[in-house]
C-alpha cells in the first residue's frame, strides 16, 4: 500500500516542477505533431545556457539565440521534440516566438520597402528655414532649436538603431561615425541591402529613421544628432516568405550593451506569432513579452530605450510590444498642430499604466528615401527617432542622466504634463525646457538628517542662459504652504538662511528664470530631517534613568551652527515629572555640561529640558524620559506608591511600575485585585520575591540600569497564567507588618 501511494504521488510532484507553457503550444503539440515551431525556452537559474543549447542541438533543434539577460534560448524545434521539452524540469517557461512587424501608418500605408524608383515625386523641396528647410517642423515643435543653435549635435553619445537595414553608402551620411554594425538576419557585418539575399529596398525604412538622427542634405534635411556615434543593427527581414522573430531584437540589445551604448531607438513592434499565435491583451503588462523584458533589463544597465507605440489606433489598448515595458519611452504620433494622429496606438497597458509615454511629430515628416530624395512620411516610426535624437542632445549636455531621470525630466516639461492620459501620455517633450530643468540640479543639502541647522543651499545653474534669477523656497511641507523662507537670490547659485532651521522636517526647491523667459526648477528636495538643536547625552532614555546622586551632572551636544547666529547659549530647567513644577533653572549657559548646585529630592522622578538660543531664535529640547534620584537609605515608613503611568498602557510604555517601601522586615504580600476582590496577579511572594522581605525600597531602577523601574515589579495587564485581562479598574494591594493599603489602577486594555 505504501508503494502504491508513493507511485501515485510522484507524477504530481514532478508536475509541480515542469515548465509553465503558453496554451497554444500545448494544443499544437497534440494537433500538429509533424510541424516545426520556434519557441523561447526559459531555463531555471541553476541551468547552464550552453548545456541547454547542446542538448537542443543533439535533439535536432536549431538554436537561434541564447540570451544571458533573459536566461533563455530561442530555437526551432519539431512539435515532437517540443512535447518532450514541455515536461523538462530544467525549464521554467516555454512560449512561442513572435514575428516582426514594422508599425506602418495604416492610413497612408507607409511601406517598409522602398517604392520603385521614380514612382513617387520628391515631396520635400528646398525652402522655408535657411538651415533646416522643410525638416524644420520637428525642431520647432519639440523646441530643439535652443539646443541645436548652441552647437549641440550629439557628440560623445552612443546610439543604437534597430531596423530593417541602413544605406551606409548614401552621401547624406558622409562623415557620420559608425562604431559598429551587424546584420542579425544573415549574421554578417553588412547592414545595407545585399544582392541575392535581401529583397530590394529592404534598407528603406531603417535609412529613413536614421536620417532623422544624422542625415544631411543642405537646405533640405538636417538630422538632429549627426555627431553622435552609431551602432546599426539590422534585425528585421522584410522578405515576404520569411518571418523574423523577437530574438534578433533581444540579441541586438545585448550586442549593443557589450560594445557600449547610451540610447537605443527602435521603430519596431511585435505581436503576431508563428502559426497564428499572438499576445493576448492581458499579456501586455510589462512582464510577458521577451522584447519587453529585455528592454527593462537594458534600462537597469543604464540604457535608454525609445520605441514606437505602433500604428493601430484610434482604439484604446492597441499598443504592441515592447511599448508596454515599464522602463522604455513609448512614443505616439501627432501632427504639426499637436493633434493626435488617428493611427497612433493608445494605452493603457494591461496592468493599467499610462502609455504612450510621449508623442512627437509623426505626420508629414521629411525623411531620406534614396540618394538625394526626401519624402514626407507618417507613422510612430518617425516620431520615435525624433524623440530619441532629442534625448541624444540632452544626454550630451548631461551625461549622467539615466533612463528614469530622462523620463522624469521630459515629463516635467511635456505638453500634457498636467493631465497625462492614454492617448498622449505626458505629451510632446519640450527639449529646450527639459535641458534647463535637467541642468538645474540641487547640490546641498540633499542628505538626511541635516548636519547643521544653518545649511548653505547650493545648486548648479545648468543649461539656463544668462542672465538668470533664482528663487529659493524652504518649507515644512512638500506643497510649500508652511513657508520657512521665500527669497530671490539673483544670479547666485547658493544661499544661507538668516535664521537656523527648527522643526522636524524640511523641503526646499529652487526655480530659475532667464531674461529670455526660460524657466527651470530643481524640483522638490526632501523631506530632510531637521535635527534638534542639541542632543541630550544623559538622563534622556525613553525607558527612564536612575542616578544615586542628588546633584546630577547634565551633558549635551549641540548641532553645528554658523556664526552668526551662533554660538548657542542654553537655559537648563529641571522639573518634577508628576507635576511639571520647576525644581531648578539656570540661564545663559555657554558650556555643554552643568552640575546642579542644589540637591534634588530623592525617590522622585524628574525630567529636564534645554531652551537653546541662537540670536533671537529659540528651540526647546526635552529629555525623552524621566530620571529618578534613588535613596540608598532605609525607609522610615512602609508605603505603597501610586503606580505609574496610570492609566496605562501609554505610547512607549506597555506596563505600569509598582513601588513600595518596607520599614521593617516581615511577611509581605503584593497583589493585583479586580473590583470584586479576586486576586488576578501576585508579585510577592512569587518566583522573584520570598514571602519575608527585608526592610528596603522596592520597584525602583538602579544607577547604571536601563529604566526607572525594576522589571520584576512591572504589571503588563496579564493574569498569573499569562492570559490578558479586560480593560477596567483594578486595585494594587500591599499587606505588610502594620499596613494594609490599596491603590487604584486604570488598565486601558491591549
Amino acid at each position: 500500500m505504501r508503494r502504491f501511494l508513493w507511485l501515485l504521488l510522484l507524477p504530481a510532484g514532478l508536475a509541480a516542477q515542469q515548465p509553465t507553457v503558453s496554451p497554444p503550444l500545448s494544443r499544437l503539440v497534440h494537433r500538429v505533431p509533424d510541424t516545426t515551431v520556434t519557441v523561447w525556452l526559459f531555463a531555471r537559474p541553476r541551468v547552464s545556457l550552453d548545456a541547454l543549447s547542446r542538448r537542443l542541438a543533439a535533439a535536432g533543434a536549431h538554436v537561434r539565440v541564447a540570451s544571458r539577460w533573459l536566461h533563455a534560448v530561442s530555437a526551432d524545434v519539431s512539435a515532437r521534440t517540443l512535447g518532450v521539452l514541455l515536461t523538462d524540469r530544467d525549464l521554467r517557461h516555454v512560449q512561442p516566438l513572435g514575428r516582426f512587424r514594422v508599425p506602418t501608418n495604416r492610413l497612408s500605408d507607409a511601406a517598409l520597402v522602398a517604392p520603385s524608383p521614380g514612382s513617387v515625386a520628391d515631396s520635400c523641396p528646398a525652402g522655408g528655414d535657411p538651415v533646416y528647410g522643410p525638416s524644420e517642423m520637428p525642431y520647432r515643435r519639440l523646441n530643439l532649436r535652443p539646443l541645436s543653435d548652441r552647437g549641440l549635435r550629439g557628440a560623445g553619445v552612443r546610439v543604437g538603431i534597430f531596423d530593417s537595414g541602413f544605406d551606409t553608402q548614401n552621401a547624406a551620411f558622409s562623415g557620420v561615425t559608425i562604431r559598429a554594425q551587424h546584420d542579425f538576419v544573415f549574421n554578417d557585418s553588412i547592414v545595407r541591402d545585399e544582392a541575392g539575399k535581401d529583397q530590394a529596398g529592404a534598407q528603406f525604412h531603417g535609412t529613413a529613421v536614421w536620417s532623422l538622427f544624422a542625415g544631411n542634405l543642405a537646405g533640405r534635411l538636417r538630422g538632429i544628432a549627426p555627431d553622435a556615434t552609431y551602432l546599426l543593427a539590422k534585425t528585421e527581414d522584410v522578405r515576404s516568405e520569411t518571418r523574423v522573430e523577437e530574438d534578433n531584437y533581444v540579441a541586438a540589445l545585448e550586442w549593443a550593451d557589450s560594445i557600449g551604448v547610451d540610447i537605443v531607438s527602435s521603430s519596431l513592434a511585435y505581436l503576431v506569432f508563428d502559426n497564428g499565435f499572438s499576445y493576448a491583451p492581458a499579456d501586455l503588462n510589462g512582464d510577458v513579452a521577451v522584447t519587453t523584458v529585455a528592454v527593462d533589463a537594458a534600462a537597469k544597465r543604464g540604457i535608454t530605450v525609445v520605441t514606437a507605440a505602433s500604428n493601430n489606433g484610434p482604439a484604446f489598448r492597441t499598443l504592441w510590444t515592447p511599448a508596454d515595458a515599464d522602463s522604455d519611452l513609448a512614443i505616439g504620433a501627432e501632427d504639426s498642430l499637436g493633434n493626435i494622429a488617428n493611427f497612433s496606438s493608445r494605452g493603457p497597458t494591461a496592468d493599467g499604466r499610462l502609455k504612450p509615454d510621449f508623442t512627437a511629430p509623426g505626420i508629414a515628416v521629411c525623411v531620406l528615401t534614396g540618394p538625394g530624395t526626401l519624402l514626407r512620411e507618417a507613422g510612430t516610426s518617425f516620431a520615435t527617432p525624433l524623440t530619441a535624437a532629442g534625448i541624444v542632445l540632452l544626454k550630451s549636455l548631461f551625461p549622467s542622466l539615466g533612463p528614469i531621470a530622462i523620463r522624469q525630466t521630459l515629463r516635467a516639461t511635456a505638453s500634457h504634463r498636467s493631465a497625462p492620459d492614454s492617448t498622449f501620455g505626458w505629451g510632446r517633450p519640450d527639449f529646450g525646457a527639459a535641458a534647463s530643468f535637467a541642468g538645474l540640479v540641487p547640490i546641498s543639502p540633499v542628505n538626511s538628517p541635516l548636519s547643521t541647522v544653518t545649511p548653505t543651499f547650493a545648486w548648479t545653474q545648468g543649461a539656463l542662459p544668462s542672465p538668470v534669477t533664482f528663487r529659493l523656497r524652504v518649507a515644512g511641507d512638500s506643497q510649500f504652504l508652511s513657508l520657512i523662507a521665500d527669497t530671490v537670490v539673483g544670479s547666485a547659485t547658493s544661499a544661507t538662511l538668516p535664521r537656523p532651521l527648527k522643526g522636524t522636517r524640511m523641503f526646499w526647491r529652487v526655480d530659475g528664470r532667464s531674461d529670455a523667459g526660460d524657466t527651470a526648477s530643481t524640483g522638490v528636495v526632501g523631506p530632510l530631517v531637521v535635527p534638534p538643536w542639541a542632543t541630550m547625552l544623559v538622563y534622556s532614555s525613553p525607558a527612564g534613568s536612575v542616578t544615586d546622586t542628588a546633584e546630577p551632572t547634565f551633558r549635551w551636544s549641540p548641532i553645528p551652527v554658523d556664526s552668526p547666529p551662533g554660538p548657542f547659549t542654553y537655559d537648563l530647567i529641571v522639573q518634577r515629572a508628576a507635576t511639571n513644577l520647576t525644581e531648578f533653572g539656570i540661564g545663559g549657559l555657554r558650556d555643554t555640561v552643568f552640575t546642579l548646585t542644589q540637591p534634588l529630592e530623592r525617590n522622585t522622578a524628574y525630567h529636564w529640558s534645554l531652551v537653546v538660543h541662537a540670536g533671537a531664535d529659540t528651540s526647546l529640547v526635552r529629555s525623552q524620559g524621566s530620571f529618578l534620584v534613588v535613596d540608598g537609605g532605609m525607609p522610615t515608613a512602609t508605603l505603597l506608591y501610586q503606580n505609574f503611568p496610570n492609566p496605562f498602557p501609554v505610547p512607549g510604555r506597555d506596563s505600569t511600575c509598582l513601588w513600595f517601601d518596607i520599614a521593617s522586615a516581615g511577611l509581605v504580600e503584593l497583589d493585583i485585585l479586580d473590583l470584586r476582590g479576586n486576586r488576578v496577579r501576585r508579585f510577592v511572594p512569587g518566583p522573584d520575591f520570598p514571602a519575608i522581605l527585608p526592610a528596603g525600597r522596592y520597584g525602583r531602577g538602579y544607577a547604571g540600569g536601563s529604566g526607572l523601574c525594576d522589571p520584576r515589579l512591572m504589571w503588563d495587564g496579564r493574569a498569573d497564567d499569562g492570559h490578558p485581562l479586560p480593560a477596567g479598574v483594578y486595585l494594587a494591594k500591599l499587606k505588610a507588618p502594620g499596613l494594609l493599603v490599596f491603590k487604584r489602577i486604570v488598565f486601558r486594555g491591549k
